[in-house]
């Protein structure tokens, strides 16, 4: 008998039903696997996103950069491979204004935390031995270096290639990234590229007297004088002023031009905090009067660095109205505390690198242009202090 084609067809497919099943089983399976690895590499993946390093072929990174690069991020792995607290995460670009610095994130296995892990090159006038006991006299040096204002150094290791610090890692970057508006892990040479956005008075008067306060503190602890104060060493975290690369006169770097003292230093920075970009030299009057008319007590500071007779004092700088009045609520409390007695090796060390020939502004061939009219005696003068200005000296008397 002939069967219509059609009736046959539905008579094959109820007998074997478990065809169907089966299909949709394995379609699941599939999905529920794929589903699995997905959520596993994000789980693995980092907190934040860094950009990576372009190489395109040479363009940007010539072959010796390459090859060096190549070995320092060799080096470190092999180190950090022995490690039992840190795990290396990423191998950042050049993101500071030191080419020969390198940059990592590196998880803390102890507390879960990322941290930025910096590979500083000794240069052949480190005034510094590297050993276990100068890595441990160091080490205690940063730990009583804690204040509100100071950027902390978790821990410190001499490496074959250098000295391996290890600091908070903050999202927010540093004062000169909040100025130009830059992710604080790009490459430094495409980050500060056009004028930056000056700052709001409050937080240029806020900054501002966090950072004089972070200098005082570290003066009366007998750190040598900063001559590293520039905006790239202001880290920002939680809208407040932690200074940073306090190493770099522990190991004799040379200053970032236009380097300067302390105090001259703090009027380029205020200066680029008011107008968003970094004065190449002492500004003339009337370039303060053109660029800062609408700023009169920000123009009457930068007056008295960059016009006066003397270089300023930084007891003087805060005595000045733009500063008074400023609320600190992070020394709240610190009245009460006793006085901190420096460990006896830890002034050894810090005398040290005091009287040590390292390069500075001072001894530099364009310490002319730098100071302008200024005499080489009014710059060593401020080392050795004027006299201090009453109401601020029994304000810190209060505080510390």
């Amino acid at each position: 008998m002939k069967v219509p084609h059609g009736h046959g067809t539905n008579i094959n497919n109820a007998s074997h039903p478990w065809v169907a099943t089966v299909c949709v089983v394995l379609g699941i399976g599939v999905f529920a696997v794929a589903a699995f690895w997905i959520k596993k590499c994000k789980s693995n993946s980092p907190k934040h996103e860094y950009s990576a390093l372009r190489v395109d072929g040479g363009s940007e990174k010539n072959k010796y950069e390459k090859e060096v690069r190549d070995g320092v991020f060799a080096s470190c792995s092999q180190y950090l491979a022995n490690s039992n607290r840190y795990e290396l995460r990423t191998h950042l670009g050049n993101i500071g204004s030191r080419t020969d610095k390198h940059w990592f994130v590196v998880q803390d296995k102890n507390l879960g935390a990322e941290r930025l892990l910096t590979l500083v090159p000794l240069p052949t006038v480190c005034p510094i031995q590297p050993s276990t006991l100068t890595r441990d006299t160091v080490l205690s040096l940063f730990r009583s270096l804690q204040h509100p204002y100071i950027h902390p150094v978790l821990d410190i290791e001499f490496w074959d290639t250098g000295a391996a610090l290890v600091s908070p890692l903050n999202p927010s970057g540093s004062l000169r990234d909040i100025i130009y508006g830059c992710t604080w892990h790009e490459e430094y040479d495409r980050k500060y590229t056009t004028k930056g956005e000056g700052l709001p008075l409050r937080q240029v008067q806020c900054l501002g007297r966090q950072i004089l306060e972070a200098l005082l503190f570290l003066r009366n602890r007998h750190f040598p004088p900063f001559h590293h104060l520039h905006s790239g060493n202001i880290i920002i975290q939680n809208g407040m002023a932690r200074l940073a690369g306090l190493e770099n006169p522990l190991f004799g770097l040379a200053p970032k031009p236009p380097s300067a003292p302390e105090t001259l230093a703090f009027g380029y920075l205020l200066y680029e905090m008011t107008v968003g970009y970094e004065l190449p030299a002492p500004p003339s009057a009337a370039h303060l009067e053109l660029e800062l008319e609408s700023s009169p007590r920000i123009a009457s500071v930068l007056t008295l660095i960059f016009q006066g007779s003397r270089l300023p004092t930084i007891e003087e700088i805060l005595c000045c109205d733009l500063f008074r009045g400023v609320e600190l609520r992070e020394l709240r409390g610190a009245s009460g505390a006793q006085s901190f007695t420096t460990p006896s090796d830890v002034l050894e060390l810090l005398d040290i690198v005091k009287y040590a020939a390292v390069p500075s502004p001072i001894r530099r061939s364009d310490v002319v242009l730098v100071m302008e009219r200024r005499k080489l005696e009014d710059i060593i003068e401020e080392d050795d202090g004027f006299e201090e200005c009453e109401s601020v000296t029994i304000e810190m008397n209060n505080i510390r």
